[in-house]
Order: structure tokens, then C-alpha cells, then sequence
């Protein structure tokens, strides 16, 4: 079987290459040009089954040269381009972004950065110096594809050893096609997984297999062919124009570009892969001989670039300048490290493969300790460190965790009943109760109370406040809102203070079965009126406090990233404006309840907008994306306090007053 070199397949690799460049850079019409990934998936395809099938033909076909090829041929590059990207964060990535680096660069040493990305990003987010590796994915799902395909083909050729026979052939286009089918399927439920996994994109490699040993049927005519050629390269470029990030993708979506690239090899079978016209032809051969080094260093060059460039750069000079960096990097490491690694079996007396071996090792366990290291934060400024001070271990106390607060996993016999739920004789007793979103209130609330009212405390982490609803998520959760019951039962407490993450509880509970608009939130209505019923015939006052400032990414590691490296943010750094829309409604529903106070947080924190960021320079109102900081719960509680101090100031004494001491303090 012929092995010769394939101009029409290094000039495929360089529409593909460019069509990803172009879409990762913005560049006008190349909107859809993410399917250029999908091609390389083709021709891999292609060329693994030309391989293997010329090798097993000959009887000489070895795993260990099969693999040592394919690690001479892609991992000195990779490796390469990982340890450049990696100085490169040293100086622009904050400690969050580092972090994840080091997981990613970890990841893909391992051959599976695609799981890695799966669970931690969409591909389509924001770019970021965190996932400056995310075009690695695709690289590891080939690596995977690499390792599995040569054994399934040597099984395979035990029972076809013509594999271009009708059953064969019959037998892998139904793999390919259920493979396609089940890829479109998932992305109904699990989008993610249909685009990073590497056993759903499995079908792609197929279809350039299959196009191999369909070559023998090309047409022999060289009209005929051309049109072949010409067909496959509109069924590539249309989607690359026409798709967009909306685009539900891969699935029957990326049927169109990879038979447009398995069409466009077939077409040149016939003439040993050597078209004698194809437009800027010199040009497409030299950028598919460096389409790999290009694809490695494209996005690194583009998200560390981006982020070290002036402000004032954006717009074409910027892209001029990124794509410059871009092709000189790649040249110089197809010229200095992929061409004389693939030419060279032995260097220096020591074999390719025990270095490359070597290096992985070392890589891998640089990568560790940045992962344990937490990104090395002491590189940055006192103030940015600041400002990324706070994590769940250091708000644990604020919250009273273990206390008066549970996380998820804690059993309800961890809530210390006798410090957080006890009540006193002297003073009026409130009862905070709620989820996560009601204990960052407790700090403040205590610092503003005083001695005045005494504060009980009983909340659970992504526990509903709804009294009737079942939550097998949490240990604790049915538990604490059964204890609600039972305190209002009591007659102790002079009032409660509720707050919860409103806006995620309408998303997850906003739909019934009815598909009638009046159906909607009807679930999360019915919820959270049982609670506040509960309240109401104990004749116990509730003050609702609205949804809290809540951001589409962790506030505190967001703002020091783009204020060290200027990278987009598109909203990212404003309220989500679904948080405002689940306020309107809280505030309607609690028109409606005769005990019900509301006091709408966003109305009170952010007036007319924009919401503020920081409470001081290097403090952040919240430190993830929905949690305030202990300054922040100070600020939020200095503008809630009129309200705050009315409601109180309306309620009637305790209705059973008891005696006995009041309980620990949890002042901080």
C-alpha cells in the first residue's frame, strides 16, 4: 500500500488550522470556524487507518513503532509549548487562573485534557489565562483515539482481512452512524459531554477511515473528481461561515465538514494526493507542514498576548500583532524541535523516546506542585492577594460553620442547638433562617443588633428554606426545616429574618407540568408560601429579604483578572440580571402575605446600578460569585438597616417569654 506523502492532506491541514486561528481570533466570517478541529479529526482518521491497514498488509506492523511515532510526532512540540505557556502565566496569570493552569497542564500530559475541560469550562466561554491549554482538548481526545484504534484494528483484521469488503464496510458505517446518532442525542441533556468526549467523537475519525478504504470507488473521471473536491469544500466552509457559538454542535451539525473533508481526500486519491491546481497552493503546503506547531501556540499567543498588551492595542493592530507571534513561534518549532525530533530515533547516544519520557515526567511534577501550591499567589502585589483572601475555610467562622451553619455533608447533629437556638427572656428573639445566603448575613447582623435583640441562627448550606419540599441533596436539610416548624411551634421567637438563594431556587423549581405561562414558578411559589404559612398561623412576623448580588463568575478572582490582564468580561464583572428578575418576583409573592415584610437587597445595595465591586480597594462585596465578605455583609447591613430597624421596631413582645442565659457568643 502506497505511504507517499499526500500534498492535497497537508494543504486540507491548512484550511483547518486556519478556520480554527480564525474563529479564536474573531476574525470576521470565520464565525463557524471552530468545525476546523472536526477536519483534523478526519484526517486523522484517514491517515491512522492508511497506517495501520498498510502495516498489517505488509505483516510488519508493530504497536511500539505505531506509538513511538506518534510520541516523536506530536510531544516534543507539546511539551514545548506547555513550558513556554507556563513562564508566560508565571507573570500574567492571578493565583486562581494559575491554579487551574497547572491542573490543565497536568491534564493534558496525561492524555486527558478533554475530561479535564469537560468539568471545568465551556469551550466557548471567555478566554482567560486559566484555560490558556483548553485547545488541548482536542489534542487528547486524538491521543485517545491513538491508543484505542490501533488494537481495535488489529482485532478487526482478524476477521476481515480486506477490510474495503462489503460486510466490512457495512458493519463500520453503523458504528458511524449510531456513534453519530447517540453524539446528537446527548447534547440534548449533556452538551458538554458530547463535545469533550472522546468516545461520542469517535464517528469523526471513523468517516476518515472509512473515506480511506473507500478510495478504490473515486471516480476516475477528472471532471468528476473536481466536483468531489469542490463539494467537500463547501460542505467545509458554508458551516465554518454560517455556524455560530449557538450552534447546537458537534452532532448531525458536524456531518456537513467532515464528509466535506473526507470527500475532499477521496477526490485526489486517484492522483497520488498531488492536485496540480489547487488556489495559493505554495502557501496551503507550507502552513499544512506547520498546522500543528500552529494549532499548539494559536491560542496561547492570542490569550497571554491579549493579556500583556496595552488596553489601547485592541482592534487589527492587536490581531496583526498575535498572528505575527503566532506563525513565528510556530516556525520555529516545527523547524527547531518537530522536524529533527521525527527525523531522529537516537540523539546524542540517547534514544528519543526515554527523553521524551524524561521531560514528561519532570513537566508532570512541576505541574503537581503548582496545583498544590494554589498558583503561587505570593508573585502578586500585597493588594491582590488582599483581595483573593477569602475562601470557604477563612468565612467558615463568619458563617458560625459547624455552629449554627451546615454545609451539605454535615449531619444535623452537628447544629449546636444550645448556642444557636436558644432563646432569652430579656430581649426580643430573631431568628435568621435560610440557606448559605442567610448566614453571610450573621456577622453584620450581630455587629448591628447588638445587645438589643437576641439573634438565633439556623441555616443550611444549598438547603431551600421550603418547609415542604424533600431535599435529598443535603444530610441536614429536611431536618432544619422540620426544627422551623417546630420552633414556630414553640412560640419563643419574636420574628424571622429569611433569605435564600431565590434566584437559583425559581430556576430550578419555575416549571410544572403545565406549559401555560401562568404554570410558571408556580412549584417555587407553592414552596415558599408553605413557609411563610408556617409562619403566619404561629403568628410569628417574617422580614423576606430579597436575592443577594449575585455574579456569573467568582467576583474576587474575576476583577483581579481583568484588572491585570485587561481580558473581556462581557458582563461578567455586573449583577446577573436574572438576579433582578427573581426580586421583582419575591416582591410580588410577599404582597400577597398578610405577615410579610420585604426589603429588596438589590433595590437597597445598588439604587439605579451599576452595583458596586468592592467595598474598599482591596475588598470585594462578595467573594465567589453569590457570598459577601465580611466588609461586604457590613456595607449590605449599613443599607439595609433602616428597613431592617422598622420592622423591628413594629414587633410585638416575645409571646412566650422564658428565662435562662443567654447563649455563647458567636461575635467575631
Amino acid at each position: 500500500m502506497d505511504l507517499r506523502f499526500r500534498a492535497d492532506i497537508d494543504y486540507l491541514r491548512a484550511v483547518a488550522v486556519l478556520l480554527v486561528i480564525g474563529f479564536h481570533y474573531g476574525i470576521p466570517g470565520f464565525q463557524g470556524g471552530f468545525v476546523g478541529v472536526d477536519i483534523f479529526f478526519v484526517i486523522s482518521g484517514y491517515l491512522i487507518t492508511r497506517l495501520i491497514w498498510a502495516g498489517i498488509h505488509r505483516g510488519d506492523f508493530s504497536f511500539w513503532t505505531f506509538y513511538d511515532r506518534r510520541a516523536r510526532r506530536l510531544l516534543p512540540a507539546l511539551y514545548v509549548m506547555v513550558l513556554g505557556t507556563g513562564i508566560g502565566a508565571w507573570f500574567l496569570a492571578p493565583p486562581d487562573d494559575y491554579r487551574m493552569f497547572f491542573g490543565s497542564a497536568v491534564s493534558t500530559l496525561l492524555f486527558s485534557s478533554n475530561i479535564f475541560f469537560w468539568f471545568q469550562a465551556n469551550y466557548f466561554d471567555l478566554p482567560s489565562v486559566g484555560k490558556v491549554l483548553i485547545h488541548t482538548w482536542s489534542l487528547s481526545v486524538e491521543e485517545q483515539f491513538y491508543f484505542l484504534f490501533p488494537l481495535l484494528t488489529v482485532v478487526w483484521s482478524r476477521r476481515f482481512r480486506n477490510p474495503s469488503s462489503r460486510v466490512s464496510l457495512g458493519l463500520l458505517l453503523a458504528g458511524t452512524v449510531a456513534l453519530c446518532v447517540a453524539n446528537e442525542l446527548l447534547i440534548r441533556n449533556s452538551a458538554s459531554a458530547a463535545f469533550y468526549l472522546s468516545a461520542l467523537r469517535g464517528w469523526e475519525f471513523l468517516i476518515g477511515g472509512l473515506a480511506h478504504l473507500l478510495d478504490r470507488f473515486a471516480p476516475a473521471d477528472i471532471r468528476a473528481r473536481w466536483t468531489m473536491a469542490l463539494s467537500g469544500v463547501l460542505l467545509m466552509l458554508v458551516p465554518a461561515v454560517t455556524f455560530t457559538e449557538a450552534t447546537k454542535f458537534p452532532g448531525l451539525h458536524a456531518l456537513p465538514p467532515c464528509l466535506g473533508a473526507a470527500l475532499f481526500m477521496m477526490a485526489f486519491s486517484r492522483d497520488e494526493g498531488q492536485p496540480i491546481w489547487l488556489p495559493f497552493r505554495r502557501t496551503g503546503l507550507f502552513l499544512g507542514k506547520i498546522s500543528y506547531s500552529l494549532y499548539l501556540w494559536h491560542w496561547p499567543v492570542f490569550v497571554l498576548g491579549t493579556a500583556a498588551m496595552p488596553i489601547t492595542w485592541a482592534g487589527p493592530v492587536a490581531t496583526t500583532a498575535l498572528l505575527a507571534g503566532t506563525f513565528l513561534l510556530a516556525y520555529a518549532s516545527y523547524s527547531l524541535v518537530e522536524q529533527p525530533v521525527r527525523t531522529q530515533p537516537v540523539w546524542h547516544g540517547a534514544r528519543t523516546s526515554g527523553l521524551i519520557a524524561t521531560a514528561a515526567t519532570l513537566l508532570l511534577a512541576i505541574g503537581v506542585v503548582g496545583v498544590l501550591q494554589n498558583g503561587f499567589p505570593a508573585r502578586f502585589p500585597q493588594a491582590a492577594q488582599r483581595m483573593l483572601r477569602f475562601n470557604v475555610g477563612v468565612m467558615a467562622p463568619f458563617y458560625g460553620e459547624s455552629t449554627c451553619f451546615l454545609q451539605p455533608h454535615h449531619p444535623f447533629a452537628s447544629y449546636r442547638r444550645d448556642v444557636c437556638l436558644t432563646p432569652v427572656g430579656d430581649r426580643p428573639n430573631v431568628l435568621l433562617f435560610g440557606d448559605s445566603t442567610a448566614a453571610h448575613y450573621a456577622w453584620a447582623l450581630r455587629k448591628h443588633l447588638g445587645s438589643k435583640v437576641n439573634l438565633l441562627q439556623l441555616t443550611s448550606g444549598a438547603c431551600a428554606p421550603f418547609v415542604d419540599l424533600h431535599q435529598r441533596q443535603s444530610k441536614n436539610c429536611d431536618e432544619v426545616n422540620a426544627t422551623l416548624r417546630d420552633v414556630l411551634r414553640e412560640g419563643r421567637i419574636a420574628a424571622v429574618i429569611l433569605s435564600g438563594s431565590w434566584r437559583s431556587y425559581l430556576e430550578l423549581y419555575a416549571v410544572q407540568p403545565e406549559r401555560d405561562g401562568a404554570g410558571r414558578s408556580r412549584k417555587f411559589d407553592g414552596y415558599l408560601s408553605a413557609t411563610l404559612s408556617a409562619a403566619e398561623a404561629a403568628r410569628v412576623p417574617v422580614l423576606l429579604l430579597g436575592q443577594s448580588l449575585e455574579f456569573a463568575l467568582p467576583l474576587a478572582a474575576n476583577l483581579v483578572r481583568y484588572e491585570m490582564t485587561h481580558l473581556a468580561t462581557k458582563g461578567t464583572l455586573e449583577v446577573r440580571p436574572d438576579s433582578f428578575a427573581a426580586d421583582a418576583h419575591l416582591k410580588q409573592l410577599a404582597a400577597h402575605q398578610r405577615n410579610v415584610s420585604f426589603i429588596s437587597v438589590l433595590d437597597s445595595v445598588c439604587g439605579d446600578r451599576p452595583c458596586p465591586l468592592k467595598v474598599d480597594d482591596e475588598t470585594t462585596i462578595v467573594w465567589d460569585t453569590l457570598h459577601l465578605t465580611p466588609e461586604g455583609s457590613l456595607y449590605v447591613m449599613q443599607r439595609l438597616a433602616p428597613a431592617l430597624d422598622a420592622f423591628l421596631d413594629r414587633l410585638q413582645p416575645t409571646p412566650q417569654r422564658v428565662s435562662g442565659n443567654p447563649p455563647a457568643s458567636l461575635d467575631r
